[in-house]
């Protein structure tokens, strides 16, 4: 029987996560807000968030209202807030299996995570979650959901001082696959760029596009020069004195109308 120890409760991991992306969202999003919008008082709410107090039993369903979460995702909140001491949940075999499953979903659809992965590659990343709040513009609160995801899919350690350890020295997607979490991760990455240009200057970004004609046999061999680029452009992470984290996002697409009934399909 397999058995894996999460040390936060899951209630707790899934409020965190609803304040996160509410803040993602909208920087002015304040804890005062989602108490407001989940019907719980500040005060009670702040001492949850930061794990001084747990959520009282009497305002569980009243939570699980508020947040977009599956049947499954409820069953766990619940039964998270039903364990004795609160500190650790004990789940088994098929369980395992979901959260594990809905972290890297996470990871690869929200760019904080291989962001944070990638800090570990610069040799002044102090490894800790107020470095990383400060490098990445996080607040503190969605540093820990990221934190937790990563520690939960074996990508990241912690030590018993707190510092964070990278446990794989490169993690990769596979090209070519379906999946809903790479569409989430291309269009998130695209709606960045847009945000990107009026936000950093030119001497720190570089924004071009080339429009060719192009026989779709060579759609491959298209694919294969770019995979080719990408691993000249992620060398350069191991040389010299890395200091900052950047994001190369390289679109390729048809603008005349195609025959490719599949091309929708494909990431």
């Amino acid at each position: 029987m397999i058995v894996m120890e999460i040390h936060q409760t899951y209630y707790l991991v899934k409020m965190k996560e609803a304040l996160s992306m509410k803040q993602r969202n909208n920087t002015y999003y304040s804890l005062r807000a989602f108490a407001r919008d989940i019907g719980i008082h500040p005060a009670t709410l702040s001492q949850i968030i930061n794990g001084k107090r747990n959520l009282p039993k009497r305002d569980c369903e009243k939570v699980l209202s508020k947040l977009n979460l599956t049947p499954k995702e409820k069953n766990l909140f619940v039964e998270s807030l039903r364990k004795k001491n609160n500190l650790t949940i004990q789940k088994e075999d098929d369980d395992n299996r979901f959260l594990l499953d809905e972290s890297f979903f996470k990871i690869i659809s929200e760019w904080e995570h291989f962001a944070v992965l990638e800090l570990f590659n610069i040799p002044s990343f102090q490894k800790s979650k107020e470095d990383i709040a400060q490098r990445l513009d996080l607040n503190l609160n969605r540093v820990d959901v990221v934190i937790s995801n990563l520690t939960l899919a074996s990508l990241i350690s912690i030590d018993k001082s707190g510092q964070f350890y990278k446990i794989h020295s490169d993690v990769k997607t596979t090209d070519n696959i379906k999946s809903q979490a790479l569409r989430d991760s291309h269009k998130e990455t695209m709606l960045m760029g847009i945000q990107k240009i009026d936000e950093i200057q030119m001497e720190l970004r570089d924004f071009s596009s080339v429009t060719l004609a192009l026989d779709p046999q060579k759609l491959n061999e298209a694919k294969q020069i770019i995979k080719e680029f990408r691993k000249k452009m992620s060398s350069l992470s191991t040389q010299d004195n890395p200091q900052e984290v950047y994001q190369l996002a390289i679109q390729f697409f048809p603008l005349t109308k195609t025959e490719l009934k599949e091309t929708r399909d494909l990431q």
